[in-house]
C-alpha cells in the first residue's frame, strides 16, 4: 500500500535477488527520527532507522539489499531520479509502528506496511513481526517495491499497475541469493475466477481508469472490493508478464518505459498497445484467468507457516515437541488450534482440524495434483522446535527457527 499524504500517489517495478549487508557501524541519526531514539544504520542501499539491535537488523538489510539489486538489473534501462540511500523505518513492535507513522501525521493502524511521501518525510516503514520473519519479507518487498518506483519510475504508473506489480514481488522468494517470482496464490485466483463467473470483474479499460482516490475508498469503505481490486490487478499483470507463452511482455515492457519517460498513461497506452489498448488482450486475460492454476510452492508455504505457528504455541506452552507430523496434527486438533491471516483486509481462518494444512499438492500446475507428505526433522539446537520441509518441491521449502537477540523464538521459510 502507498500512502497518499500531500505529494501525489506514485508507483513501483521490482524483480529477482541477490544479497548484501549492514554495516557495522550505526550512522548517526537524524531528527526526523529521534522522538523515537531510532539508531540509524547503513546498508548499500538503505538507511535504516530502527529501535532493534544490530544484531536484528542485519536480516533485514541484507534482505533488502538483495531486493534493490534485483530491480536494478531488472530495471537498468529506466531513468532514475534518485540514487542516495532509501529511508527504511523498521520499529520493533507494531505499537511503535502506528504511533511513529502518527507523529508524521499518517494514520497507519489499518495497515501492514507503507511507502510514504509527506512535504517532511518519505521512506519505506512497517515493523519486524515478533517471531514471523516471512511476514516481514513480504510487507518489505511490498511496499520496498513502491519506494523503488517512486525513485526508478516516476509518478505516473496507475494504481492498479502499481499495486499489481507490488503483489507480484511481494509473492516472490530468496533462492540462494536470488529472486524466483512468479508464484501463484489460490485465493487471489479463486477471487479473480468468482468474479468471472458472477459478472462482477471489472473491464480492463474500466480497472485502468480507477483514481488513487477512489481506490483508497474502497480500501477504507469496502474491502470486499478492494480485495478484488488488488486480486484482479495481480491477475492482469501476471497475463503481462507470463500470458501466452510470454507473448504480451515486451509490448508491457515498452508500456512501462513510455511512462519512465514522462508519458501520460493513455498516451503510453496507445504507444504500446495500440488504437485497441488493453481491449487487445482483455478476452485472453479472461481465458487466461478461468484457466488458471495456484502455485504448489505457494501454498505449501502458508501451511508450514501455519505449522510453524502451531509449534510456536506448544513451546510457549511448555509442551514436548512432537516427533512426526501425525502427532503434530493431533495435538493441535485436540487443542483446536486455528490461526487467521489478513488479505488485503478480508479475513480467512485456517483450522487445524483441515487435514489437508497437514500435507500439500504437488503437480497442481499441469492439473494433475497429487497429495504429499511434509516430512520432521530434528531441530538444529536442542532450544528450537523442529523443522519440517516440503520434499520434492522446486524450490524446496523449509520451515527453520530462530532466537532473536531478546531469545524469542522466530520463525522463518528458507528455500533451496
Amino acid at each position: 500500500m502507498l500512502h497518499r499524504s500531500v505529494l501525489p500517489l506514485i508507483a513501483l517495478l521490482a524483480a529477482l535477488f541477490a544479497g548484501l549487508s549492514v554495516s557495522a557501524t550505526p550512522v548517526v541519526a537524524d531528527s526526523r527520527a529521534s522522538a523515537f531514539d531510532l539508531t540509524a544504520y547503513r546498508s548499500h542501499h538503505y538507511l535504516i532507522y530502527t529501535n532493534l539491535s544490530r544484531e536484528e537488523t542485519v536480516p533485514f538489510g541484507r534482505h533488502m539489499d538483495a531486493v534493490f539489486e534485483s530491480y536494478q538489473r531488472r530495471f537498468s534501462g529506466f531513468l532514475a531520479r534518485e540514487l542516495d540511500p532509501m529511508p527504511l523505518y523498521l520499529l520493533r513492535t507494531r505499537e511503535d509502528y502506528v504511533r511513529f507513522m502518527a507523529e508524521h501525521d499518517i494514520d497507519a493502524s489499518n495497515s501492514g506496511g507503507l511507502f510514504f511521501v509527506t512535504h517532511t518525510l518519505q521512506g519505506l516503514a512497517t515493523w519486524a513481526e515478533s517471531g514471523d520473519r516471512p511476514r516481514t519479507f513480504r510487507v518489505l518487498q511490498h511496499e520496498g517495491f513502491h519506494q523503488f518506483a517512486w525513485n526508478y519510475i516516476g509518478p505516473n504508473l496507475p494504481v492498479w499497475l502499481n499495486e499489481g506489480l507490488a503483489q507480484y514481488f511481494e509473492d516472490a522468494v530468496l533462492v540462494g541469493g536470488q529472486m524466483a517470482a512468479g508464484l501463484t496464490h489460490r485465493g487471489r485466483i479463486e477471487r479473480v475466477r468468482e468474479a468471472l463467473d458472477n459478472g462482477h470483474a471489472m473491464s480492463l479499460d474500466r480497472l485502468n481508469s480507477v483514481s488513487s482516490r477512489v481506490w483508497n475508498l474502497s480500501l477504507r469503505e469496502q474491502p470486499e472490493h478492494a480485495s478484488l481490486l488488488y486480486a484482479q490487478s495481480w491477475s492482469v499483470v501476471y497475463y503481462l508478464i507470463h500470458g501466452d507463452d510470454g507473448a504480451h511482455q515486451e509490448r508491457f515492457v515498452e508500456y512501462l518505459k513510455l511512462l519512465n519517460q514522462g508519458n501520460g498513461a493513455d498516451e503510453a497506452m496507445l504507444l504500446a498497445f495500440g488504437r485497441e489498448g488493453f481491449v487487445a488482450v482483455q478476452q485472453g486475460w479472461r481465458n487466461f484467468a478461468r484457466e488458471q492454476r495456484p502455485s504448489d510452492l505457494a501454498a505449501a508455504t502458508e501451511r508450514l507457516e501455519f505449522l510453524g505457528q502451531g509449534l510456536r504455541l506448544l513451546n510457549q506452552q511448555g509442551r514436548n515437541m512432537p516427533g512426526s507430523i501425525d502427532e503434530l496434527r493431533t495435538t493441535l486438533q485436540a487443542y483446536g488450534f486455528r490461526t487467521r491471516r489478513y488479505e488485503m483486509g478480508v479475513a480467512r481462518h485456517l483450522e487445524a482440524s483441515d487435514d489437508a494444512l497437514f500435507c500439500f499438492e504437488r503437480g497442481s500446475e499441469t492439473g494433475r495434483p497429487y497429495e504429499a507428505s511434509f516430512r520432521m526433522l530434528a531441530p538444529s539446537r536442542d532450544d528450537l522446535p523442529p523443522r519440517i520441509v516440503a520434499p520434492g518441491l522446486s524450490p524446496e521449502p523449509t520451515l527453520v527457527w530462530y532466537r532473536d537477540a531478546e531469545g524469542n523464538l522466530v520463525q522463518d521459510i528458507s528455500y533451496r
